[in-house]
């Protein structure tokens, strides 16, 4: 892997595996809401989810659909290895060290469910990705997943662009809005569902804020960050005091697609 960003994210997955589980609550509430989000008569036997992480969400789609045969993938081997042993007991499941756009390029198998929680937002070609899903999935097959929206953490980068009076752009600025994803997901499906869901947290510090992004490996990739001193970390302080505490929001899109167009691998 030579992508610069991408090694990086790998970086800062692989350093969380150990400490993910404790802190990723958005990432197991909008995995929970991705998964009853199923149509109750869908079936699948042949599925791939793409990002299992340390496999929260891949444990929900092999309770989900027993019997069929799930391939699952992270192109991190540490979070890999934790999806591993947490779904030990699990059969069917396949585990994979790729990177998923990669993987998608080359892919010939086909499946009747392809899913994600909480990571095509990190894709460098969502469309030519889409684009690959598409031509992956059965005839009744079926695109299910969740990613983050632009608005991800907006607090704190109204923060940030007040005290050092230029707009700092964390990662959530590269992720796709609502009406963006729509548009992509329509030029390969014919049927497409996109919902919003604001998840809010709180936090009792700054500290507890910045370690809460460490420790779930979530802080993107960073060409040119501005040190925080302590100054500065103290005038963030004041900020978030100033505007009722450390409550930050999380914008998490729901996409459903199906009925693939013809051709849509380009």
């Amino acid at each position: 892997m030579t992508n610069p960003r991408k090694k990086s994210l790998r970086h800062r997955f692989s350093k969380a595996a150990n400490t993910y589980d404790n802190y990723a609550l958005v990432q197991k509430a909008s995995g929970a809401k991705l998964i009853s989000g199923i149509p109750a008569h869908f079936a699948a036997s042949e599925i791939f989810e793409i990002g299992c992480g340390t496999g929260n969400y891949t444990r929900l789609v092999a309770r989900r659909f027993p019997g069929s045969r799930l391939t699952a993938l992270d192109f991190s081997e540490s979070m890999v290895e934790w999806a591993r042993k947490k779904c030990s007991e699990a059969e069917g499941i396949r585990f994979l060290c790729r990177d998923g756009e990669e993987f998608l390029q080359q892919n010939t198998s086909s499946y009747d469910l392809i899913t994600s929680n909480a990571t095509l937002q990190w894709f460098d070609d969502l469309p030519a990705a889409l684009r690959c899903i598409a031509s992956c999935l059965t005839g009744e097959g079926m695109l299910h997943a969740s990613l983050f929206g632009p608005r991800t953490m907006n607090e704190l980068a109204q923060a940030l662009a007040e005290l050092f009076g230029e707009r700092i752009e964390l990662a959530a600025v590269s992720f796709h809005d609502e009406k963006v994803i729509r548009q992509m997901a329509e030029t390969c499906f014919d049927e497409v569902d996109i919902f919003e869901v604001i998840y809010k947290r709180s936090y009792t510090s700054l500290r507890d804020l910045l370690g809460h992004i460490r420790r779930t490996g979530t802080g993107g990739y960073h060409s040119s960050m501005p040190l925080l001193t302590r100054s500065r970390r103290n005038k963030l302080d004041e900020w978030f005091a100033g505007h009722g505490g450390y409550e930050v929001s999380y914008q998490v899109f729901f996409l459903s697609a199906s009925n693939a167009k013809v051709g849509s691998r380009g």
